[in-house]
């Protein structure tokens, strides 16, 4: 009897068996996909390392790196930076200098070229009572005749500038401008106190010389006569002036400076040319400045 039966017997065991172990294990499925009695989706359970299930699904985007992330960060930074960068352009107002002007050296030496033309002033107001031209004087006028030419453009620049964002402030040049004027004008009363005893000092000696020049008896008698022209260049700065000579001889005459010593170039009708040096020319010729 049993044996007639046990087939039925052991697929029950078998059902009870596999029904029994179902229902305890699926709850916590070791591997694989579950799927719960209403049917699978896309999803699936993993354990996570507790133990615990963890869903994910496979439309959702996997979290970024922390690279990309202070990529990203920084991207935003520096696009926010450039937006918020403050730029500035020249304002209308500018500032013009020259800058001799502000320059002690030249200072100096605008105090030795003006006792220069107030010796000149002098002997022209001593001349008229002298009852022959003297060469040391003549000699004298002309070589203070020769004075040191300035020239040159002033500095120019913008004393503000307008920024994007609205403000208005001072250009660095301006602001550098401020402090060299500041200073200047601190020191320039003690300046112009040296300044003067080099005028006085330089007027004094020009006096002296004048005065030693009257015990010359050389007159310009006997030499030729030249008309002398003071030319002095346009351009440049500390330019020294020369002179071009038109002599009654029709001798044409120029002064040239080799090495820091002055030369006088002549040429004559036929274009024979003779060069003498200072004394020289003055042994021969007699230059009169502006007609005296």
């Amino acid at each position: 009897m049993f044996y007639k039966h046990w087939k039925k017997i052991a697929l029950t065991l078998t059902t009870f068996f596999w029904a029994s172990c179902h229902y305890e294990d699926a709850a916590q499925p070791l591997y694989g996909v579950y799927c719960p009695p209403e049917g699978c989706e896309e999803s699936k359970i993993e354990s996570s390392s507790d133990g615990a299930p963890v869903s994910s699904s496979s439309e959702v985007a996997p979290p970024s790196t922390s690279s990309e992330s202070k990529a990203t960060s920084s991207s935003s930074e520096a696009e926010s930076s450039s937006s918020a960068e403050v730029t500035c352009t020249p304002g209308d107002s500018t500032v013009s200098y020259y800058p001799p002007s502000y320059s002690a050296d030249i200072a100096k030496m605008n105090a030795e070229e003006r006792a220069k033309r107030a010796g000149i002033a002098h002997i022209d107001s001593l001349k008229e009572n002298f009852h022959a031209v003297s060469r040391c004087i003549d000699d004298l006028r002309q070589e203070l005749s020769r004075f040191i030419a300035l020239y040159g453009a002033p500095t120019v620049f913008p004393k503000d500038e307008v920024c994007s964002d609205g403000t208005t402030r001072l250009t660095k040049e301006y602001l550098d401008y401020l402090q060299m004027k500041e200073e200047w004008e601190k020191n320039k009363p003690a300046l112009d106190e040296e300044c003067q005893k080099i005028y006085d000092e330089k007027l004094n000696e020009i006096k002296q010389r004048i005065d030693k020049c009257f015990g010359d008896s050389t007159t310009t008698t006997n030499l030729t006569e030249c008309d002398l022209e003071v030319i002095c260049p346009d351009y440049g700065i500390d330019s020294k002036c020369s002179g071009n000579y038109r002599c009654e001889d029709g001798v044409r005459c120029w002064d040239q400076e080799k090495d820091d010593t002055l030369f006088i170039k002549c040429s004559d009708e036929s274009g024979k040319t003779v060069t003498y040096t200072e004394d020289e020319f003055k042994a021969k010729y007699h230059a009169k400045f502006n007609g005296n």
